[in-house]
């Protein structure tokens, strides 16, 4: 049965999270009426996510997968026609043929998160339900020091919802973080997260930390410390989410996938 992959970009504002709700209307929902009314199909779709992102969260560079038995002959075409009927909040930023074994949620290999804030001591209203604003001084060095403490494969009970990982297995591997101040917009600061998958509200807690650390409101231990205490209550705050965006998913035997965000994403001055 023919696979198809999408990358997907949305504002998470206007959605109770990606995933199917009852009596909430999801990004899942607007892709498959869309793809429901443009496919007419005798089958039940098939579909998937590399990640089931949160209300209010946003993504730049989802990717999701569905299965149908008709064949999609022009796929641009296909992808001009998705993006009309999906409301405008979401949109389908390219499209590839993919075999029929991949899988966006399973096949996954790393998931890369962003985190904005806004540091400065002015208000940026372009910038509301972007990114979090932060008034105090923040200790840079502090911060990007306890970055270190993030690198490998730990349990990071403390850093997650609780609720939520009962029961489960709470070891993730990180791959990469980084801090960074945006190019363009020198007040947008970006925290860079990849790892083989989060916990629930994992970024968002982490980030929350770290501003603590950099901030002194939490003085006397380390993101390192913190970690190893598996004690969600020696932790920072949540971050509200709409600072976050899912910004890419990796796939080490795929690369259509690559593919797909290299064109989507290419710069036009230096194709």
């Amino acid at each position: 049965m023919p696979n198809y992959a999408l990358l997907v970009e949305y504002d998470g504002t206007c959605f109770h999270g990606f995933q199917k709700q009852i009596n909430s209307f999801t990004v899942q929902d607007a892709l498959e009426n869309a793809l429901r009314i443009l496919l007419k199909p005798k089958e039940d779709l098939r579909f998937h996510v590399a990640g089931r992102t949160d209300t209010g969260v946003h993504a730049t560079g989802m990717i999701c997968n569905f299965f149908i038995s008709k064949k999609i002959e022009d796929l641009d075409l296909f992808r001009i026609s998705l993006n009309a009927l999906a409301g405008g909040k979401v949109s389908c930023l390219g499209m590839a043929v993919v075999p029929e074994k991949f899988h966006s949620r399973f096949s996954c290999t790393a998931r890369e998160y962003e985190f904005k804030i806004i540091y400065s001591k002015n208000p940026h209203p372009l910038w509301d339900k972007r990114a979090i604003w932060v008034k105090e001084t923040i200790d840079w060095n502090l911060l990007l020091d306890q970055l270190q403490y993030l690198k490998g494969e730990k349990n990071f009970k403390a850093l997650a919802k609780q609720m939520s990982i009962k029961g489960k297995p709470t070891k993730k591997e990180f791959q990469h973080a980084s801090i960074v101040a945006d190019t363009y917009v020198p007040y947008i600061i970006n925290f860079r997260f990849r790892a083989d998958g989060f916990l629930h509200n994992m970024i968002r807690i982490i980030t929350g930390t770290l501003v603590d650390i950099g901030t002194g409101k939490i003085q006397g231990r380390n993101l390192g410390d913190i970690i190893q205490s598996e004690d969600r209550s020696l932790a920072g705050k949540t971050l509200p989410p709409y600072g976050l965006y899912f910004a890419r998913a990796y796939y080490d035997d795929y690369p259509e996938i690559d593919n797909l965000y290299e064109r989507a994403f290419q710069n036009p001055l230096n194709p």
